[in-house]
């Protein structure tokens, strides 16, 4: 099975790397998302000759593409700013298989982890934040799939998208708690995640815990599969579905009461 997922992660590296190649990229509601400049190294310096790629987005604003360092595994902190600009996001792929990464401390600046920017981090023990806040939005798809040291990290209340295969094979990842959803006058949400997508939280044997969840209306398929540890976990009044497989194999876990009109997919508890 895993060999089978490493090859789709392969797969979806090459795609990502395609997609960014495009000459301009716009958002649907006009952000000009288009690389302004031709990919620049920020040395950070120090014991280990830390060296982040970088790119300029939106005219003023950086995105970490990359990272250089010697492979000794120690603490890497991203730069709040570069060239002036804030560093905004982490993108695709940018630390992808970097054993050197014990552990990674992003600045308050950063609202978005890109698709894979940490897979495969095999050493990453931690994730860790300036000034302990942060603004980040978006964990995009698989972005810390097998980081299998990975043993603590905070989902803050700003964060709006996590997305399929986050945490995929987390093997360490004890205890998460999913942010709870804000909705406005209009009840339209504000933050918080609503959804627990696909594959989410695969093969994280570790994780006995999860606490939140008020707001969470579905919970793909697969998203806690094979969790064998897990034996507490808060169902949102307002869930609605709940995947093929989402808890397949967490042996630990009682089947819940569910409320009515909640959607249960094939195999979701065995």
């Amino acid at each position: 099975m895993k060999k089978i997922f490493a090859i789709l992660l392969a797969l979806l590296l090459v795609c990502s790397f395609v997609a960014c190649s495009d000459e301009e990229v716009e958002k649907e509601d006009g952000t000009n998302l288009t690389v302004t400049d031709t990919e620049q190294h920020y040395n950070a310096g120090g014991t280990y000759n830390d060296s982040f790629v970088y790119e300029i987005i939106n005219g003023n604003q950086v995105a970490i593409i990359g990272f250089e360092s010697d492979y000794t595994p120690h603490d890497v902190v991203v730069p709040a700013t570069i060239e002036n600009c804030p560093v905004v996001e982490i993108s695709d792929a940018a630390f992808y298989h970097c054993s050197q990464l014990k552990t990674i401390t992003l600045p308050t600046t950063v609202t978005k982890i890109g698709k894979m920017a940490f897979a495969g981090c095999v050493q990453l023990t931690a994730v860790k934040y300036a000034d302990n806040t942060e603004n980040i939005k978006t964990i995009d798809e698989y972005a810390f799939a097998y980081c299998e040291s990975l043993a603590s990290i905070t989902l803050h209340d700003t964060l709006t998208v996590l997305g399929e295969g986050a945490f995929f094979y987390c093997e360490s990842l004890v205890t998460i708690n999913i942010p709870a959803v804000v909705r406005n006058a209009s009840n339209e949400v504000q933050s918080g995640i609503t959804n627990i997508c696909d594959m989410t939280f695969m093969g994280c044997e570790s994780l006995t815990t999860v606490t939140g969840g008020e707001g969470v209306e579905v919970i793909g398929s697969y998203a806690f599969r094979g969790c064998d540890a897990l034996n507490s976990i808060s169902f949102s009044s307002v869930l609605t579905k709940i995947g093929a497989y989402a808890f397949s194999g967490c042996t630990a876990l009682t089947q819940p009461t569910l409320g009515e009109g909640v959607t249960v997919g094939e195999y979701a508890f065995e």
